[in-house]
């Protein structure tokens, strides 16, 4: 399974940092299959990497954290979206923003 999640507080990012945060403290999407592919299709995650040096891929658990990296991915995420996958995107740019408003980030385990 495919999730990727924000701590919805500083506490609960430290707390999912030692796999210990409650559910409530997280704002989680899984992806099915298809909407992994879709993501991928988009090269999103490719730009990402490349722009802001994180290796989210099929085997790695990564995070972004920084503000200007989260600002980055947004951005990204957002050239990336059209029609065919607009709705998984939208998952994740919502996800991306709430990590900037909450000031804490946005974490991808695959």
């Amino acid at each position: 399974m495919k999730i990727i999640c924000v701590p919805l507080t500083i506490e609960a990012m430290r707390l999912l940092d030692i796999n210990d945060c409650p559910d409530h403290l997280l704002e989680s999407t899984s992806l099915t299959e298809e909407e992994y592919e879709q993501l991928l299709e988009s090269r999103a995650l490719e730009k990402i990497n490349n722009a802001i040096g994180k290796i989210i891929d099929e085997y790695e658990d990564e995070t972004i954290t920084t503000p200007k990296d989260l600002k980055e991915s947004l951005q990204i995420l957002k050239t990336h979206s059209n029609t065919k996958n607009s709705k998984t995107l939208n998952k994740i740019i919502h996800l991306n923003t709430l990590a900037i408003n909450r000031n804490t980030g946005l974490f991808f385990f695959f």
